[in-house]
């Protein structure tokens, strides 16, 4: 008698669950693999929908792989419109429910993968299900955003929120012509994650492009007519996009013994397993190892859900890949200027216990009399005594995402400040001077050591 094929189940459709369920299926050629996703997409490029928006690009440009080729090319039953609504975990059984026809039915599985995501948040306030408002988190959102900005050609918004997501959409919005655009943020820093220099330039730079940006802002309501109302008056607007962070998807395991953290994220180990034997999660639902803290932090990023995708379905094939972590590493565009860091801010070190200080130079990026010269002011986070590295920020022109890059692999790799002062950075004048800007902040970094 021939054995039973591996049974697993893969909750949502995107970065970790379709990377998850991709792995397993090229290991195991046999297993039967069903992802349940809820909404009628899989597998897209979610960070790419600002710039979808603002170009006015094909939003199907946005999608790597559809439902219907995950089972032609790789034997993968991708659901859509199938939402898991509960878990059986005595019984290895996934509750689903057709949001097509409104039935539920029982689905088996040998293993379980929850990648489910995240959602985002919206304000407590009356008017954030008004049409015209918007959360821009799943590629249906920035469909429907799309057709909105179509039939209404909206010239004035209101970005509720400071994070990277609407400083990117106040590019987009601007490119599309919307003439009047508002930031409203509650607290003073625009992005608190970040030392004030950089706070203060990225402020200089929606400045210089006619961004008003409001802070210190309570939200009361948001009319019909869009006009949001706060402590501060009244914003009028065509048009209102909401990013104040996400939530963790994972309301539908409360009866569950499945562990999550106080805000909703799945506890997991190195392996992405959860503390229940034969159910693994990653992706913006679960928290992830941090190298720098030596343990699990909430970091959702695409990247970060890919891994854990691809880690989890292998393992669940037998492998014993052990996760070696992520230092935090993120970079966005706000009209001429990228910003980026990784690893601790001054703050979040202080908080862990480090004798921390930072190191703040500008610099230009090219060599001295190079024709087109660009800025760059980076800001390095160092362990006082030890000269251990334990962050990095930047903000200049496009040569920023590479450099954070540069101290994304010190931080990997416990370098201290005495390490990067000798690397051997390359010198050309189209792309660095022959004294790098990284250089240059570690020989004044390592005569504070």
């Amino acid at each position: 008698m021939s054995e039973k094929p591996l049974r697993v189940v893969v909750i949502g459709g995107d970065a970790a669950g379709m990377s998850a369920a991709s792995q397993v299926k090229r290991r195991i050629k046999t297993a039967e693999v069903t992802v349940l996703e809820k909404t009628e997409d899989v597998s897209y490029g979610a960070c790419g929908m600002p710039y979808n928006i603002g170009f006015r690009g094909n939003i199907n440009d946005l999608v790597v792989m559809r439902a219907n080729d995950f089972k032609e090319k790789r034997g993968i039953d991708v659901r859509l419109l199938n939402e898991a609504v509960g878990i059986e975990e005595e019984k290895n059984k996934v509750v689903v429910k057709s949001l097509a026809s409104s039935r539920e039915y029982d689905i088996d599985y040998d293993y379980l993968v929850i990648a489910t995501g995240a959602k985002a948040s919206k304000p407590p306030i009356e008017g954030v299900q008004n049409r015209g408002v918007f959360t821009l988190k799943t590629l249906n959102d920035a469909r429907i955003m799309k057709e909105y900005i179509n039939e209404r050609n909206p010239k004035r918004c209101v970005l509720i929120g400071g994070g990277f997501i609407n400083l990117e959409m106040a590019e987009n919005f601007r490119r599309l012509g919307i003439e009047e655009i508002t930031i409203l943020k509650r607290k003073e820093a625009l992005m608190p994650e970040y030392e004030e220099e950089i706070d203060m330039m990225t402020k200089e730079e929606l400045k210089k492009n006619g961004v008003n940006l409001v802070t210190g802002i309570e939200l009361k309501k948001i009319n019909e007519s869009l006009s949001v109302e706060t402590n501060k008056g009244v914003f009028d607007s065509d048009i209102v996009n909401i990013a104040i962070g996400v939530k963790p998807n994972t309301e539908f395991l409360s009866s569950t013994s499945v562990k999550t953290d106080k805000k909703g994220a799945i506890d997991v180990d190195r392996y992405f397993k959860t503390n229940v034997d034969n159910i693994y999660s990653g992706g913006d639902c679960a928290l992830i190892y941090n190298r720098i803290l030596k343990r699990n932090s909430y970091i959702p990023r695409g990247n970060n859900a890919n891994k854990a995708g691809k880690i989890a379905g292998a393992n669940i094939a037998g492998a014993n890949e052990e996760f070696a972590g992520v230092v935090g590493t993120s970079a966005f565009k706000c009209f001429e200027s990228t910003i980026g860091k990784t690893g601790l801010s001054l703050k979040e070190a202080q908080n862990e216990g480090y004798d921390a200080f930072k190191t703040v130079i500008s610099a230009q990026t090219r060599a001295h009399g190079y024709p087109h010269q660009g800025k760059i002011t980076v800001i390095f986070i160092t362990q006082k005594k030890t000269g251990r590295l334990l962050g990095a920020q930047m903000i200049g022109d496009e040569t920023v995402a590479l450099r954070v890059d540069v101290m994304a692999t010190a931080l990997y790799s416990n370098m201290t400040i005495k390490d990067i002062q000798g690397l051997d950075l390359v010198y050309s004048p189209p792309f660095a001077p022959v004294w790098d800007p990284i250089l240059v902040c570690a020989n004044q970094a390592v005569k504070k050591v």
